[in-house]
């Protein structure tokens, strides 16, 4: 069994030989980009050998058009895609995926529908505020906001059917935006979830494998309940639902996770302790549907020494 089919074993609740691994990384700004950044994905291969791999995607969404108020999202629309920048990000993937073996699965990076949309029109580095530019216009006026928002939805739809062509195996979906303190709920379910499902669903008509991450703390879970990725992965240790309660939450799921990704026993514990906790894990969440990671994408400084004491003891659990 190779590891692509055994990924796709995992997604079925199959059992098979071992436990799966998933471990993100953070490379360093000379490293985001172009070559450089290819030659990192590909090393960081070779260090680790790891079940699967993401590609990070520094390229931001882009709009062209000023945005001042609420009602200037309604008249947005997509970029053509050369002029987009993400063409860079797809010859990246494609370089990533002719230099690393047949059998890995790869998962391209695609940022959400309303952190894309904040990207477009503040730029990177202040997302958390939910006063930022974005956030604030959707609670004026969230009908003309949301009326741009599925322009961007066009853009990265056609994005993803690019990155699947340049051979793909899934994407790794980053929603933001679902904080219990940045909109009322009611709000976020009735405009922005159906977003984040259309993308998902977009992914599964192409035959592709998903990745749901929700990003951020203090972020209320349950609202994603409906959204039918295959794999599904937040931030347990700065949220009230922890990776046992997706086994209710994501029914038929497979659960990505179990590790803090900035802090305890993956960032300074000893392998014997990070073996300890990765079958303190399995224990509590089963082994079925189930792939170990974090909580989110490690920082670029993390001790790999660390993420392979992981995945020695997976490989025997």
């Amino acid at each position: 069994m190779d590891r692509r089919e055994r990924l796709l074993a995992v997604l079925r609740g199959e059992s098979i030989d071992r436990v799966l691994c998933g471990f993100w990384f953070h490379f360093p700004p000379p490293f985001r980009r172009g070559t450089a950044a290819v030659r990192a994905h590909v090393d960081l291969y070779q260090q680790i050998d790891p079940d699967m791999l993401k590609v990070m995607n520094e390229h931001f969404y882009k709009i062209e058009k000023p945005i001042h108020t609420a009602e200037d999202w309604r008249g947005l629309r997509p970029l053509p895609f050369a002029r987009t920048g993400y063409e860079e990000y797809v010859e990246e993937f494609r370089q990533v995926r002719k230099q690393l073996p047949k059998d890995l699965p790869l998962f391209a990076t695609i940022h959400g529908v309303l952190v894309s949309a904040y990207h477009g029109s503040e730029g990177q580095g202040n997302f958390a505020d939910p006063n930022n530019m974005v956030s604030r216009h959707f609670r004026e006026d969230p009908e003309a906001v949301a009326s741009g928002l599925r322009s961007i939805v066009e853009t990265l739809a056609e994005l993803i059917e690019r990155l699947v062509k340049a051979g793909a195996d899934g994407i790794y979906y980053a929603a933001l935006g679902g904080e219990a303190h940045r909109f009322p709920r009611e709000l976020f379910e009735r405009y922005i979830i159906p977003l984040d499902r259309t993308v998902i669903d977009h992914v599964r008509d192409l035959g592709a494998i998903s990745i749901l991450h929700i990003c951020k703390e203090n972020t209320v879970i349950p609202m994603y309940a409906g959204i039918e990725a295959d794999v599904v992965n937040w931030a347990t240790y700065d949220n009230q639902h922890k990776l046992v309660d997706g086994r209710k939450i994501f029914p038929g799921k497979t659960l990505l996770g179990g590790f803090d990704d900035r802090s305890g026993v993956l960032v300074e514990g000893s392998a014997e302790e990070i073996a300890a906790k990765a079958a303190e894990i399995v224990a509590s969440v089963g082994r079925e549907r189930l792939i170990l990671g974090a909580d989110c994408t490690l920082p670029e400084d993390v001790d790999l020494d660390r993420i392979r004491a992981v995945h020695r003891v997976a490989r025997r659990l």
